[in-house]
């Protein structure tokens, strides 16, 4: 039986900058207004995201973007101590971002999307990776052949009608979380993942996956969008904590 599969964000703790006791994840979340101007976050930006976000031909993309990074630093800036200008993000293999001089010490991961951006960050995931949409985003059930494995396929069909989207998008997020934080690009196929929802819990069954390191949660916001974490971990119990940022 699948379980119901997202969580309200609400129900997790609250983040603390001040860390906490028990190893880690902290999700920062901005449902910002979608009909900003992204220009008004541009002197949070550096040069280069500031020519990025003036080449998107849509607002709505441009403003999605410079929110998400202006996140992202102040979140780094919180966790680090560090001021916003003496943050240096540099792009790894296969574009996975990682903190310069501070490679080791910490994880963490964006994601954005029409009128949300989240961002993952701990100090006790070796991997981290996160992703998020409207919770009502259509999907078409050819396009679901292109990321749903024959078992997902199968899942679905046996669900009830009503059900069959939000099902479809956790499958989505949760395989992009996971290969985000993997950090393997389009390397892998998402149809060749399985995601169980089942007993409370959510597995992927992959071959060398060591899915026994990994913690998965799917989390919806009162804004209505979906957010899937997946982080890796020596830690066999991982505490999730959420922070909402006003923009502030």
């Amino acid at each position: 039986m699948a379980m119901r599969p997202f969580v309200s964000i609400g129900e997790l703790p609250a983040a603390s900058p001040s860390g906490s006791d028990d190893p880690c994840v902290d999700i920062w979340w901005w449902a910002f207004d979608p009909n900003g101007d992204w220009r008004a976050l541009a002197v949070f930006l550096t040069a280069e995201e500031r020519k990025r976000a003036a080449e998107f031909r849509f607002e709505k993309d441009a403003l999605a973007f410079a929110a998400g990074r202006y996140l992202q630093r102040r979140s780094l800036s919180v966790h680090l101590g560090l001021a916003i200008d003496d943050l240096h993000i540099v792009a790894g293999q296969h574009g996975k971002p990682f903190l310069a001089g501070h490679e080791n010490e910490i994880s963490f991961n964006l994601t954005n999307t029409h009128g949300l951006v989240a961002f993952a960050i701990s100090r006790s995931a070796t991997s981290l990776g996160i992703d998020a949409e409207p919770l009502k985003t259509p999907i078409e059930p050819e396009a679901s052949l292109m990321f749903c494995s024959a078992a997902e396929r199968q899942v679905v069909a046996a669900s009830k009608e009503a059900e069959r989207a939000s099902l479809l998008v956790a499958y989505w997020t949760i395989k992009e979380s996971f290969l985000k934080a993997m950090g393997t690009g389009l390397l892998v196929d998402p149809a060749e993942l399985t995601v169980q929802l089942e007993d409370g819990s959510i597995r992927i069954d992959r071959a060398l996956s060591e899915d026994e390191a990994w913690h998965h949660r799917l989390l919806v916001t009162p804004s209505g969008h979906s957010i899937a974490v997946s982080a890796r971990s020596p830690a066999r119990k991982l505490l999730f904590r959420q922070f909402e940022f006003s923009g502030q």
